[in-house]
């Protein structure tokens, strides 16, 4: 059974028969990355928009749900775990606290900080969000079976982490 063609794949063609001396195999995979990571956001950005979300608020209220209670972050800490500027991460959090998802609330450990508390009514967002997020990632990827996923995502971790150090 051929594979079929996709888009990079016209594209490396097109290198190959301009320029044949080419390695292309980086772009096969920088690509292919690239493609995919826009074609996810683009699905999951669809889906948080129909609970009033955007990704980026999707991600702040996520990582304070995850701290474990009193679900309570800095600011210093959210930009640095989404790695968002600080003044993205303050819009962002003005954009929440409008919303009453998020409140800031004084840092008992340090008497001039805030920080960034997920309320009652984020709480009940995140959580009811969370399950429909699940699933629509699941039904993004079906078109690989479960051990391929493994194995993509093991192939990622290396890449990452590669990227990263």
């Amino acid at each position: 059974m051929k594979i079929p063609s996709d888009h990079v794949d016209v594209v490396v063609e097109q290198w190959e028969r301009e320029r044949p001396e080419l390695d292309l195999t980086p772009v096969e995979v920088v690509a292919r990355v690239g493609r995919a990571a826009r074609l996810l956001d683009d699905g999951m950005e669809r889906l948080f928009a129909e609970y009033g979300l955007t990704r980026a608020s999707w991600d702040v209220l996520a990582a304070l749900r995850r701290a474990g209670e009193p679900q309570r972050l800095s600011p210093t800490q959210l930009y640095r775990a989404l790695m968002r500027t600080s003044g993205a991460m303050t819009n962002r959090l003005n954009g929440l606290e409008r919303d009453g998802v998020i409140r800031r609330v004084p840092d008992p450990d340090d008497g001039r900080g805030l920080l960034v508390e997920l309320t009652a009514k984020g709480r009940r967002l995140v959580d009811r969000v969370a399950d429909a997020h699940l699933a629509n990632e699941r039904r993004m990827l079906e078109g690989l079976s479960p051990a391929r996923q493994r194995q993509l995502a093991g192939l990622l971790r290396e890449l990452l982490l590669s990227l990263e150090a």
